[in-house]
């Protein structure tokens, strides 16, 4: 059995907006750890699921379609990250 089938997104253009700001800033606009923003930009090809690229889109003012052209593709590719073991 899989897991549920999500839409993930690169975390870039959201570095894009806050590239301004500490990472201590951006967390605390994310809401996620400092320690994550320098995740993120240390591999800013990271994807991150589609509800958290939502989420942190509108943290910032944004509509998730503004940042990934791709949000209202429904034929857009769904990945996978992760696989559940059968019992």
């Amino acid at each position: 059995m899989t897991a549920p089938r999500i839409r993930r997104y690169p975390v870039a253009p959201l570095l894009s907006l806050v590239s301004h700001l500490s990472s201590r800033q951006a967390a605390q606009i994310f809401g996620v750890a400092q320690s994550t923003v320098q995740r993120w930009s240390s591999m800013p090809a990271r994807q991150i699921a589609e509800w958290d690229a939502d989420m942190y889109a509108v943290r910032i003012g944004k509509h998730p379609g503004e940042l990934w052209p791709d949000w209202f593709d429904i034929s857009s590719p769904i990945r996978s990250n992760r696989v559940v073991k059968q019992r």
